[in-house]
């Protein structure tokens, strides 16, 4: 069985400098770990990012092949680390071994698709303008990186999440900062990537964990003059904090911070007769999965103010009902949580239909139902923030035309769904263009949770879904956050890095003077 330390990874080496203690704790029943965690002190962040900086000018001289083969190898190690891992995940998370043995896979699979994607080549974008001057230009790594795993996807946004994987197939060494919430499950995957680095030949630069649960370990590491960009999945508070400290630096850096989201979700009348109970049962599956706790939950469902409508959300308030509570990820959650429903509810327009407290002994919360006006929800912005957990707000809407005016109010989110028949389309066409302005992924007759990971995938959205809009934190572009543009003017074909060259020896796709192409160029470059 592997042991759990409590120690920071930095460079390979074990380090435990801190004074400032903290531990695991189990959200089912509040015990504590007996394994002790420090925050990382500032001389183990400056060596986990110095010698970050030192393996990023050995790693750039590897081929696409052997960073492919680390992430691969990186699966394994995960997989070797056994039951072990979702145990241990479970008792700090209460998620369930199966959710956990789900995102296990997701996880591995993520590394191997980015694996795959950096063989094929294409991702460098190479784009190339022969004539007078001669124009290349392709995409590099921009160098250390510090990941700050997230609370709710201790696997998928974990250490070895998305960002990190996409950090590491751009060729850029990773700093994690590990969740509090979890920290041996951080402990553990640190473990797992050390023994992909000793079996690939890696410098121990190339990876370090630092542990903390105080918020001088995060400024202490965004603020390190060596650090080129910061990837976040978390609160807006949070992100936006990182992303302020990131902006005042004397060289500013990037911040890549996916927060909040209220997920609109408009659903029409005709949606709701001809699909009611599939309808329903798709909606309480989608806000209590993973007890409310995903970033793309949807929070605010706008119906019409009609019969059939009304009495479509009594039905989903009798489906809430019926399931029972779930066990939040911390205590600090569920304080926000309380402290978010109640300011809610003083709204005299706002109704609670169920749910509305926490449960006593755990850090449980009620499958919870508010209800309110349109008028009501534009007027109050505290209705228009994310309530992250097993709760939802139904708002009822004149017509068409309001939804579309209330989608024009909103602040950026993640995503926007709308629920409507064939023949109501041409009415939802205004609210659709709408949505397109709001959201990073809209989605027709579909719920928000269930992310794939794909090329095409926008895990992204205006600001405050994201402090990068252009971006995304999901899927094989994801890669682009950590690539920076170089372009070569008259440079000889020996100076040139290999996916410049006039012959196209990985036959990738490149954009050779304004047209796709995989095949070679005749004409030499100028000299």
């Amino acid at each position: 069985m592997t042991a759990i330390t409590g120690a920071h990874f930095i460079a390979g080496e074990e380090s435990r400098e801190g004074r400032n203690i903290f531990t695991g704790v189990n959200p089912r029943t509040g015990e504590r770990s007996t394994v002790q965690f420090a925050d990382a002190t500032p001389d183990e962040i400056d060596r986990a990012i110095t010698e970050a900086k030192a393996a990023f000018e050995i790693v750039k001289a590897y081929p696409v092949e052997k960073l492919a083969l680390f992430l691969e190898t990186v699966a394994g190690e995960i997989l070797r680390l056994g039951d072990v891992l979702l145990r241990t995940a479970d008792w700090e998370t209460a998620l369930g071994i199966p959710r956990l043995t789900g995102e296990r896979e997701r996880t591995c699979n993520q590394l191997k698709a980015f694996a795959g994607y950096i063989r094929e080549g294409s991702h460098v974008d190479a784009i190339i303008d022969t004539g007078d001057p001669d124009i290349r230009r392709m995409l590099f790594p921009i160098g250390p990186v510090a990941v700050f795993g997230a609370g709710n996807f201790p696997f998928a946004f974990g250490v070895c999440g998305g960002d990190t994987a996409s950090a590491w197939a751009a060729g850029c060494q990773v700093v994690v900062k590990g969740h509090p919430s979890h920290p041996q499950t951080s402990e553990l995957f640190a473990r797992a990537v050390y023994g992909a680095i000793e079996k690939c030949g890696f410098p121990k630069g190339w990876f370090s964990l630092l542990q903390g649960a105080g918020e001088e370990v995060g400024q202490n590491i965004v603020l390190h003059p060596l650090l080129e960009a910061v990837g976040f999945t978390g609160s807006l508070r949070g992100g936006r904090a990182l992303f302020d400290m990131a902006e005042s630096r004397p060289r500013p850096i990037p911040v890549y911070a996916e927060m909040g989201s209220i997920n609109p979700m408009f659903i029409t009348e005709g949606a709701i007769e001809r699909r009611f109970e599939s309808l329903a049962e798709e909606l309480v599956n989608s806000i209590t999965l993973g007890v409310g706790q995903f970033c793309t939950k949807p929070g605010v469902i706008f119906i019409p103010d009609t019969a059939p409508a009304k009495t479509f959300m009594k039905h989903v308030v009798a489906m809430m009902d019926r399931k029972p509570p779930g066990i939040l990820l911390n205590g600090r959650i569920r304080k926000n949580l309380v402290h978010a429903v109640e300011q809610s509810l003083r709204i005299p327009e706002v109704k609670l239909l169920t749910g509305g407290k926490a449960v006593d002994g755990a850090t449980a919360f009620e499958n919870t139902v508010m209800v309110t006006d349109a008028a009501t929800f534009l007027k109050h912005s505290e209705l228009q923030q994310e309530h992250f957990g097993p709760v939802v707000l139904f708002v009822f809407c004149e017509n068409a035309d309001e939804m579309r005016k209330i989608a024009a109010h909103l602040p950026g989110q993640l995503t926007g769904s709308i629920y409507a028949e064939k023949s109501e389309y041409h009415h939802m066409g205004p609210l659709f263009h709408e949505l397109i302005q709001r959201v990073g992924r809209v989605i027709l007759n579909g719920v928000p949770t269930g992310v794939r990971v794909c090329h095409a995938m926008q895990h992204g959205g205006p600001y405050p879904a994201t402090t990068a809009p252009l971006t995304t934190s999901v899927g094989m572009t994801a890669i682009r956050r950590f690539l920076r543009p170089v372009a070569f003017q008259n440079v000889p074909e020996e100076l040139l890095p290999e996916p410049l060259k006039n012959e196209n020896r990985k036959g990738i796709m490149r954009l050779v003077n304004g047209r796709h192409t995989r095949d070679s160029i005749s004409a030499p470059p100028a000299e």
